[in-house]
């Protein structure tokens, strides 16, 4: 499995100090030009610690930084970023798994027919491995959206119900 990461998914979870689980998928991962400048260029600008923590896994190695070709088409869709469009299409050229949050990148890709998952899938992927409890779980994206994260009722709502019912006061 090939792994292309926007910048939501990098930028939340390092701020919650989740960043290990980018070191725990297994494969090729990797993030685009646009979205490497976004999250640790201007990051590091900004002081951002979640910058200087990205940073320090493309130097060890876990991330690669690749440049793409956007898929023509996919410009034209205003409601995308540039980096959710080289997200796609590197996705797409590499019949890799996009780890994007945004809805409407996320209907692109199931358009293109690219396997398409957000940040949440990643807690729960460390969740079925054993690597996260259900309460760190639900503490870190409590956190996550203190930090700014966005999260619909919805979304949010299905995410605890997953979750089984745990208690999640804290």
């Amino acid at each position: 499995m090939k792994w292309i990461f926007n910048s939501t998914p990098l930028i939340y979870l390092s701020k919650v100090s989740l960043s290990w689980i980018f070191e725990e998928l297994e494969s090729e991962k990797t993030i685009t030009k646009t979205v490497y400048l976004e999250v640790v260029a201007k990051g590091k600008e900004k002081g951002e610690i979640d910058a200087f923590m990205i940073d320090e896994l493309i130097k060890k190695g876990v991330f690669e930084v690749a440049e793409i070709e956007p898929i023509g088409w996919l410009r034209s869709v205003k409601e995308l970023h540039r980096g959710e469009i080289e997200v796609l299409s590197l996705a797409k050229e590499k019949n890799g798994v996009a780890i994007v949050d945004d809805s409407i990148a996320r209907e692109m890709g199931e358009i293109l027919g690219v396997e398409v998952y957000g940040t949440l899938y990643l807690i729960f992927l460390m969740l079925r491995r054993g690597k996260i409890d259900k309460r760190t779980a639900i503490y870190k994206v409590n956190e996550m959206i203190k930090k700014g994260f966005r999260l619909s009722v919805e979304v949010y709502s299905e995410f605890l119900k997953l979750l089984g019912g745990v208690n999640y006061e804290n």
